[in-house]
């Protein structure tokens, strides 16, 4: 391999020697390939890319990529983790995440002693037989807490830090802990995927094109590496613009918008708060009860139109027991049994949707790329923005870029993260 210098030819599929700034080399090649091809050199295809690539140094959790040992500290952390969560736990976060993990601690022979909540109106309840405490009238003193909560996750842990000798886990770690399944795959996956193919990570951070995105890029590998919450902070956007940060969607994108996996029609209701009403708005959902509350608040309106169905790439039905993801705390009002088995009908966007479309929400499970190929004729037509969710699968951040440049490769790139933990992730496409 020849080094670059600024007098390089810079072939289509040839293989460089590129130094960084601090002097260490690594395989570049000069192509507009997927970036699935990108296992033994890093893909470039602008040569603006190279400015950034240079100065891989100034963001530390994508250089540490490049290292033998950058898992190191993630698998001494797993091993005192699974040492603690032999004494048994208590679960901070009395709703959804606080019983979705404390669920898998039972299922993983992990005792739950407890759930803590800072909602007063909330002690001296159960859950599911665990009696929940606020966590001022409880002594922790040398205890394990697990720490449930997406958006409130660091505030938390500042808040129990004081206490003497108390041990904190945040979820990443207790999922790794566990080898926990985790969405469409495995969390040990989803940790170790960005060291596994460094080159792939790499060339999709350098696909970035705001410097923003390049930070929470940045960040997102050292939170999955390092198993951290704490670099959320330096990071995070707010709650209520997941999905249409200005940065990317403006009102005219807005007004013609498909949401995929709509659930009670929430997004909806939080898009037209920032820009107004729609102009029309397609939604789908599959799961019967959340589908059933977006009919409530949406049904006389003649320009939301409610399908309950997910999009695929293809006509699809496959089987579905009621028993939710979606409402777990069993907060909705359902006249569907419990147990009931039902079937997701899967359709392709470009068979339902007709008329221009501005904005396209997925938020589908770890579907979206099935998704994304059933929607190639509006996507190739009207080059919507698309806001899709990179958490569900370990491959996501370089897998949905690969769809969807394959579709239309005019589009630029951003990301932006909306929780302290590995949750809300949203890539965008504008």
């Amino acid at each position: 391999m020849n080094p670059i210098t600024q007098s390089s030819v810079l072939e289509e599929g040839k293989t460089f020697v590129f130094s960084l700034s601090s002097g260490e080399s690594l395989p570049v090649r000069w192509a507009c390939s997927p970036l699935r091809e990108a296992k033994e050199a890093v893909l470039i295809d602008r040569l603006e890319r190279l400015d950034v690539l240079r100065r891989l140094d100034d963001y530390p959790h994508m250089r540490m990529l490049l290292d033998e040992d950058c898992l190191e500290y993630a698998r001494q952390r797993k091993s005192q983790v699974r040492q603690w969560l032999s004494e048994g736990i208590y679960v901070f976060g009395a709703y959804k995440i606080g019983l979705m993990l404390a669920r898998q601690a039972r299922q993983s022979g992990v005792e739950v002693q407890g759930f803590l909540d800072n909602d007063r109106a909330k002690q001296g309840s159960v859950i599911e037989g665990v009696l929940i405490h606020h966590p001022s009238e409880i002594a922790l003193e040398n205890a394990v807490v697990l720490v449930a909560s997406g958006r409130h996750g660091n505030a938390i842990h500042a808040q129990l830090s004081v206490i003497s000798g108390i041990r904190l886990v945040n979820m990443s770690e207790f999922l790794y802990a566990l080898n926990a399944p985790y969405i469409a795959g495995v969390f040990s996956d989803f940790v170790e995927a960005p060291a596994r193919e460094p080159f792939r990570f790499i060339s999709a951070f350098l696909r970035m094109d705001d410097e923003r995105s390049r930070q929470v890029f940045d960040k997102l590998i050292g939170m999955r590496t390092r198993l951290s919450i704490a670099l959320a902070d330096q990071v995070k956007s707010p709650y209520n613009e997941e999905y249409f940060d200005a940065e990317f969607v403006h009102p005219e994108h807005a007004a013609r918008f498909v949401d995929a996996g709509a659930a009670a029609g929430d997004t909806l209701q939080r898009l037209e708060e920032h820009f107004g009403p729609v102009e029309q708005a397609w939604l789908f959902e599959p799961e019967l009860p959340a589908y059933y509350e977006a009919l409530r608040s949406n049904a006389a309106r003649a320009n939301v139109w409610l399908f309950n169905m997910g999009l695929d790439e293809e006509p699809s039905r496959a089987a579905y027991q009621a028993d939710l993801t979606y409402d777990v705390m069993n907060e909705m009002d359902s006249t569907v049994p419990s147990g009931t088995i039902s079937y997701i009908q899967g359709v392709p966007m470009d068979s339902v949707v007709s008329g221009k479309v501005g904005l396209l929400k997925l938020d589908i499970e770890g579907m979206e790329v099935r998704a994304l190929r059933g929607g190639r004729e509006i996507i190739a037509r009207d080059k919507p923005v698309i806001a899709v969710c990179a958490y569900h699968r370990a491959d996501d951040y370089w897998n949905l870029i690969d769809e969807v440049l394959s579709i239309r490769p005019d589009y630029r790139i951003g990301i932006r993260l909306y929780a302290d933990i590995l949750i809300d992730v949203t890539l965008y496409f504008y």
